[in-house]
C-alpha cells in the first residue's frame, strides 16, 4: 500500500525542464554533464602552481616547463598531487612521470572527463 501510494506520488513530483546547451564561465552545460573548458582548465593550473612555494616570485605561464622554473622531479611530483586536489582526478604514475610542463598537465586535464 505504501509502496504503490509513493509511486503514484513520485509520478507527480518528477520536475520538468528542457535541455539546453549553454557555455558559462569556460564550462560546457549540456544535460547535467558539465565539462571544464581550455581557458578555465588553463588559469586553476596556472594558478596552482604558482602557488607552489619553490616558483613564488616567478612568471608562470602556460608554456612554463617545471624545469624552466627550478622544480625538481619531486617538486613536480607535489605540484602534480596539488592538481590533483584542485581537479578531483587522480593522475596515474606513468602518466605523471610524462608531464613536466604545465601545458602537459593542462592536455591531460582536458582529456580527463572526471575533472572538476
Amino acid at each position: 500500500m505504501i509502496r504503490s501510494t509513493f509511486s503514484a506520488i513520485s509520478k507527480f513530483a518528477q520536475p520538468t525542464f528542457t535541455l539546453q546547451a549553454s557555455t558559462t564561465y569556460g564550462v560546457r552545460y549540456f544535460g547535467g554533464d558539465a565539462r571544464l573548458g581550455e581557458k578555465e582548465i588553463t588559469e586553476r593550473v596556472v594558478d596552482v602552481v604558482s602557488k607552489y612555494d619553490k616558483v613564488a616570485g616567478k612568471s608562470v605561464s602556460p608554456n612554463s616547463t617545471f624545469k624552466e622554473l627550478g622544480l625538481d622531479s619531486l617538486d613536480s611530483a607535489d605540484i602534480l598531487v596539488a592538481v590533483e586536489e584542485e581537479f578531483g582526478i587522480e593522475i596515474p604514475d606513468e602518466e605523471a612521470d610524462k608531464i613536466t610542463s604545465c601545458l602537459q598537465t593542462i592536455d591531460y586535464i582536458k582529456k580527463t572527463p572526471t575533472a572538476k
